[in-house]
């Protein structure tokens, strides 16, 4: 086992990260886990495009961005979000480094419909090896919600998508996908564990619902695709887990 936990977090959670979780953080990397945490900063985001004026337009769920736009949600994430994370994880006695112009010698991406979203990506490739340097160095990489095209366009990516292609590209243990949600819920208890075989019953019967659906199948797709297990909650340590089986 490489011990390799890929950890996605929420701008909001980001922003509100708690002792527990600094802790913990430390913790795993005083004990040789290898990690690596993506970000995304759609509060950031949607505060500067306020400031500036600039109207929130979204199509199923998907924020359209404009080329000026990406002016905007670069700094959000980068020079607000991102920079917020590694200070804190720092002051926390951390080791950890955050991305910015290394990101586009990572993340590979294509426009997903550039007609109808603007500069909204979908991952096509992940060079790990960038990724493999700063954890062989005792690193942790953070990683805005950001990819480049072949053109050399930055563009806008779900954080979801983002982390489950490194953590697939890496081969990780685990990919911890941190919501505001404590996990599954079926009849208001959280659901402790979920097989990828059960996921389409789940859905069929409504106990995953709404903005949901997307993370649990995006989650299956994950272990199926050789990661050990994909966690969804509202911290490091429980929720709902999704195994193969």
């Amino acid at each position: 086992m490489k011990d390799i936990i890929v950890i996605k977090i929420g701008g909001v959670a980001s922003q509100q990260l708690s002792g527990d979780f600094l802790s913990q953080i430390k913790n795993w990397q005083d004990a040789g886990k290898q990690l690596v945490i993506v970000h995304g900063g759609g509060f950031a985001i949607n505060k500067l495009m306020e400031e500036n004026q600039v109207p929130v337009k979204k199509i199923n769920g998907l924020r359209v961005t404009s080329k000026d736009d990406m002016v905007l949600v670069s700094h959000a994430l980068l020079d607000l979000v991102g920079k917020n994370l590694q200070e804190k994880l720092r002051q926390a006695g951390v080791s950890c480094q955050q991305l910015k112009s290394d990101i586009k010698h990572v993340v590979a991406a294509d426009y997903l419909d550039k007609d109808t979203y603007g500069y909204v990506g979908d991952v096509t490739h992940i060079n790990k090896r960038v990724i493999e340097e700063f954890l062989e160095n005792r690193q942790i990489p953070i990683l805005a919600s950001l990819g480049y095209s072949k053109e050399g366009d930055m563009l806008n990516i779900n954080a979801d998508y983002l982390a489950t292609a490194i953590a697939v590209a890496l081969a990780a243990d685990k990919l911890i996908l941190m919501t505001d949600v404590k996990g599954v819920l079926e009849n208001g208890a959280v659901l402790e564990k979920i097989t990828s075989h059960q996921v389409q019953e789940k859905i069929d019967t409504a106990v995953i619902t709404a903005g949901m659906i997307p993370k649990i199948e995006s989650a299956a797709k994950t272990v199926a695709a050789g990661v050990g297990q994909v966690l969804i909650g509202d911290n490091l340590l429980t929720g709902t887990l999704i195994t193969a089986d």
